[in-house]
């Protein structure tokens, strides 16, 4: 039977696994659908059943998902699609990157292509994809100080089916550092940490947000709390609907 995957790279060797991406032959050359379906052989499955807009695991006899946020009548998102699970090479991967090691942005946008490019029902509305604000100082570069942006800013680079990305001029931005929201422990916090990154949040120009429906991509997902700060930002400023896009699903807490 033919492994998944086996018709994107044909007669060529096989991949060289998800974590040693320096060392395959298809990272430079390759279509983006092997990075996904690579990686893809690698990543923790969503357990099942689990929640359409946050994807969190529903416990046994569940009814509904038990992260408050998904069945507030406020929240200001649609859902979040998820590329994987925080586990594993792709944890270590995210970390690795914030932490210098810049070459996993390319391998990040190459991954969340292919998905894409797998899924494109996740983008058949979306009118821009772009990646979740993050501060910088003037004299700041993006790679190594906006790790989402940087990602988005590969993936720009290496798209060969003119996805509707958005990355200069920004739609949104940041103006100010605000408190990260992983440092957070409780729910009190963590609304505290979204109404200051809320307040933090500029569109520079509404008229490019109004009647649209956006999809923002974040490294890691939790509860959806940065994430719904940013679609109501958006939201106030005229868009119609905000999706999320996912690289990692961390645990429920």
């Amino acid at each position: 039977m033919t492994k998944p995957g086996r018709l994107t790279y044909g007669d060529g060797p096989p991949p060289a696994g998800f974590g040693r991406c320096g060392e395959c032959p298809y990272l430079q050359a390759g279509h983006v659908r092997i990075c996904h379906e690579c990686a893809s052989e690698s990543f923790q499955p969503p357990n099942e059943p689990n929640c359409r807009i946050c994807h969190q695991v529903l416990r046994d006899g569940e009814p509904a998902c038990s992260n408050r946020l998904c069945g507030d009548p406020q929240r200001a998102f649609e859902w979040t699609a998820v590329v994987g699970v925080k586990a594993g090479t792709l944890e270590q991967g995210v970390l690795r990157l914030k932490g210098g090691a810049y070459g996993w942005g390319m391998i990040f946008a190459r991954i969340i292509l292919g998905h894409l490019y797998t899924h494109p029902e996740l983008v058949d509305e979306v009118d821009a994809i772009i990646p979740m604000p993050a501060y910088r100082e003037p004299h700041q570069a993006r790679k190594g100080n906006d790790h989402t942006g940087y990602v988005i800013e590969r993936a720009i680079l290496e798209d060969g089916e003119n996805l509707p990305f958005v990355l200069d001029p920004p739609l949104i931005e940041k103006t100010r550092a605000t408190p990260r929201m992983r440092d957070t422990i409780s729910l009190m916090e963590r609304q505290t940490v979204a109404h200051e990154l809320y307040a933090a949040l500029h569109v520079p120009d509404p008229a490019r947000v109004q009647g649209r429906c956006i999809m923002v991509y974040d490294d890691v997902f939790t509860a959806g709390s940065s994430l719904n700060a940013v679609a109501m930002r958006l939201k106030a400023s005229g868009a119609v609907k905000v999706y999320g896009l996912t690289l990692a699903r961390a645990q429920w807490r």
